[in-house]
């Protein structure tokens, strides 16, 4: 099985594809300054940034990072080659120097993005910060305890929709900054030995927070191990006799975490037209403003908390009135899940249920097992899906969570549905029924709509496969149709513009999903077999 690791890199690279904007080069300051500022260190600061912190300073041509400094400003962290269009300012605990976020601020520039550590947790460096690149489309906040993490959060929630994502680290929301009503892209990252904000305290501002909210708990980490500085585990002082408990893999995965939240940060949005699918009295027939039905199959909306997480994600369920079979959805990456509404009420007005899940981070990479949760279930709602008539389906990257899902777990389910979906699973083995659907103006990614067909099957280096079994999976392309119709949530870069409506994709979407899913005989031992 291809690794959620190489997905996730996959992901990214598919996502900054759209990235088309010329960065406009900096003056290099001198790297010396930027030391010697370090090295003196403000009076304020009790931690002081450690040896692999200024290293992280320091200029190194081999990489083409530009360090500067700014005064009253802070730090800037460029990657003068590189097409940049995401920012993201990190905001210090109170007692921490700004130089010893360093060695994450040079990471995120390695991968395209600008990086700023403000020298003060303040909405006036902040601002200062980000007006040092104006031209940025998308910023991120990360704020650090209870001093960085405080003023991040309420200038996310002042200065939204600029700020387009919000990552706390090792800080809870404050009391009085509910962002559950925010299209914000929001990731908490935090030590499960933290004496100072502790794990507690974050739990308890999870209700603050809305469903898609990505949550990382490192246990062996106190409050001040997430950072480069002499101050460990929870004390706001150097200890000579304390040892670090940060190691390079810790490291490396807050790393990782925040270029998933940066590159997520284009964070799109259901349209009302999408939302209107929610309301069961738009489903029903005989109002100026109801939905058309394509036959006599009537469908109803529920919205239903999946049981056991926390921040609560929901499930967003659509009933057939005669139910032929079960469908569990997964969004596409950073996608309000909501703006598959319409392609579900379809497919569900041609009687199968359809289960749109709910996402941590709007990714379901992380959570691809997530189906065992509606599987395992015994909701009523539920119910009148024939037990082995449950098929695991996805869009563009939610597609790759519906893969791996198939690898691991393709006993669970009688079909995998990809609507131009990303393939991350070796099924070559497999005999589950798979049909990937697209369209002919697909261009999300290089490679025109046949790289759908063609990466997948081809062995490197013109493609990633062999990962399909031919005897069992469909190639469907849909004429004029293109990738983000598939959903309700606006442009998407790099794609073409359909030459159908986005009601007709999504009916033709509906259609050979359906069909797929009724030519699909059922063994008399339950096992499946593809017609």
């Amino acid at each position: 099985m291809v690794s959620v690791v190489h997905c996730l890199a996959l992901m990214s690279m598919l996502l900054l594809a759209s990235s088309y904007y010329t960065v406009e080069c900096v003056a290099k300051e001198a790297a010396v300054i930027a030391l010697e500022l370090a090295q003196v260190a403000s009076a304020a600061a009790l931690c002081v940034a450690d040896d692999e912190a200024l290293a992280a300073l320091r200029e190194d041509e081999a990489d083409n990072i530009t360090v500067s400094y700014t005064p009253e400003i802070g730090y800037g962290f460029v990657d003068v080659t590189a097409n940049v269009t995401r920012g993201l300012v990190f905001l210090p605990e109170v007692g921490v120097a700004p130089e010893a976020y360093a060695v994450y601020a040079r990471k995120m520039a390695r991968h395209g993005f600008y990086a700023a550590i403000v020298e003060k947790g303040t909405i006036a460096h902040v601002v200062r910060a980000m007006m040092q690149r104006p031209y940025l489309q998308y910023w991120s906040l990360l704020g650090h305890g209870k001093g960085g993490g405080a003023v991040a959060a309420r200038m996310a929630f002042v200065l939204h929709p600029k700020i387009k994502a919000l990552i706390l680290l090792a800080a809870a929301l404050p009391e009085d900054v509910d962002l559950r009503s925010l299209n914000l892209l929001l990731t908490v990252i935090y030590g499960g030995k933290d004496t100072v904000v502790t794990p507690q305290a974050i739990s308890k501002s999870f209700s603050q927070m809305a469903g898609d909210t990505r949550t990382v708990l490192f246990p062996n980490l106190g409050h001040f191990d997430f950072v480069h500085s002499d101050c460990k585990g929870n004390e706001l002082h150097p200890s000579q006799d304390c040892q670090g408990v940060l190691t390079s893999d810790d490291v490396d995965s807050i790393a990782n975490e925040l270029n998933y939240v940066v590159t997520f940060s284009r964070w799109s949005v259901a349209s009302a037209r999408a939302l209107s699918y929610g309301d069961n009295e738009k489903l029903t027939p005989g109002h100026n403003d109801s939905k058309p039905y394509p036959g006599d199959i009537r469908v109803n909306f529920t919205e239903l908390p999946i049981p056991g997480t926390s921040p609560q994600r929901l499930w967003w369920i659509f009933t057939p009135s005669q139910i032929t079979g079960g469908i569990i959805y997964y969004p596409g990456a950073a996608v309000d899940g909501r703006a598959y509404f319409p392609l579900a009420f379809e497919i569900a007005a041609r009687g199968h249920l359809v289960v749109v899940v709910q996402q941590p981070l709007r990714n379901a990479v992380f959570t691809f097992q997530d189906a065992n949760v509606v599987l395992n279930s015994n909701l009523s709602v539920f119910s009148g899906v024939p037990k082995d008539r449950w098929a695991i389906a996805g869009h563009s990257l939610g597609g790759a969570g519906a893969t791996l899902y198939a690898g691991a777990y393709g006993r669970r389910v009688y079909a995998a549905v990809l609507h131009a979906g990303v393939w991350c699973t070796n099924l070559t083995l497999s005999e589950l029924p798979v049909v990937q659907i697209y369209g002919t103006l697909d261009c999300i990614s290089p490679g025109g709509y046949q790289r759908y067909r063609d990466l997948n099957v081809d062995p490197p280096p013109k493609g990633f496969g062999p990962l399909v079994n031919l005897n069992t999976t469909q190639f469907i392309p849909i004429d004029s149709a293109n990738h983000y119709q598939v959903g309700d949530y606006g442009y998407q870069d790099h794609d073409q513009i359909a030459t159908i409506s986005l009601e007709q994709q999504q009916i033709f979407f509906a259609e050979e999903t359906v069909k797929f899913l009724n030519n699909i005989p059922l063994k008399g031992n339950g096992i499946l077999s593809c017609s």
